[in-house]
């Protein structure tokens, strides 16, 4: 996908089908993923800040280049 080198890694997207398979192979490490979520919502909630909800796309979706003109055109790319 061209563009994407102008893209600043801001977020960290991780698949629910994936968080589910961790559950299974790896119950630990997905509690202590949970307790990291938990803690990183309650520090956001002291800054007076909202949990977000974000739109995610896949970067090799063939749409993608009109969502990346749109954030352009917005200010939200790079």
């Amino acid at each position: 996908m061209e563009n994407l080198e102008e893209m600043k890694m801001k977020f960290t997207v991780i698949k629910n089908d994936d968080l589910d398979t961790l559950y299974l192979t790896q119950p630990q490490v997905h509690r202590d993923f949970e307790r990291g979520l938990e803690y990183v919502s309650k520090i956001r909630q002291q800054e007076g800040k909202d949990d977000n909800k974000y739109l995610v796309i896949n970067a090799d979706e063939p749409y993608a280049g009109e969502v990346i003109e749109i954030l352009k055109r917005h200010n939200h790319w790079g």
